[in-house]
């Protein structure tokens, strides 16, 4: 499905518009959250921000254009915060910086990224527009590990296509550590347990070096103990 292009939404020129506008965007938030964007009404969202449904219009042409502000806020808030500098020098720990700044934004937005993520699938548009956030943290992300290898770590690794791949893998554990409708809506996941497992995950995979030929022996040695069911210590000189 594709849209006719997307005109700016109309906007009062005074303080009370914008603060009526922005409530609307939020109570949006928050409907989207419990009925999903597809089937969330004007109404809704609406209701959640204590307001008539036809004042709607005052401030979006539809439920579609509030929708791309929405996630073009949220993109510059991931060009903010994610991108920004970093006090910490080593690549790694700036890798576990952006991770924490990525997962932070998500949580508090993921009807947002969801919403427009499923858009995507059937609207050029919305497809375009979440292309465009995908893309802004492939190339952050490349460069991070591009800075990495400078140390000796991912050799050899294309470093574009590890970033879409870790992008990837990100996005959508975030979805469905978030979303209600993902692996595990009834249980809440706290920052430090997600930080915990994602920073494991990614910090190793951006942080892998070449075994020596020593401990490649040991390796295959502990493998091989594990395979014969003699345990880890026989393996262990």
């Amino acid at each position: 499905m594709d849209t006719e292009p997307i005109p700016p939404a109309r906007k009062r020129a005074t303080h009370k518009g914008d603060a009526t506008r922005e409530a609307v965007k939020q109570a949006a938030k928050r409907a989207i959250a419990i009925d999903g964007f597809a089937a969330v009404k004007i109404a809704d969202i609406m209701g959640q921000a204590g307001k008539s449904p036809a004042a709607f219009y005052l401030y979006f042409k539809s439920k579609e254009v509030l929708l791309h502000e929405l996630l073009e806020e949220f993109r510059l808030r991931l060009k903010d915060e994610v991108n920004r500098s970093s006090e910490a020098e080593d690549p790694l720990a700036n890798l576990a910086d952006r991770l924490e700044a990525f997962w932070k934004i998500y949580r508090e937005d993921w009807p947002i990224a969801t919403a427009a993520f499923q858009m995507s699938m059937v609207d050029q548009q919305f497809a375009r527009a979440w292309r465009n956030v995908r893309q802004q943290g492939i190339r952050g992300l490349s460069a991070m590990i591009m800075k990495a290898q400078q140390q000796g770590f991912s050799p050899g690794v294309d470093t574009e296509l590890a970033a879409s791949a870790l992008c990837s893998m990100l996005e959508y554990t975030c979805y469905n550590w978030t979303a209600k409708g993902g692996d595990f809506p009834d249980r809440f996941i706290d920052d430090a347990t997600a930080l915990n497992v994602l920073t494991q995950l990614f910090v190793h995979a951006v942080g892998w070096q070449p075994l020596s030929h020593a401990s490649y022996e040991a390796a295959q040695a502990l493998v091989a103990a594990r395979r014969s069911g003699k345990g880890a210590a026989a393996a262990v000189p």
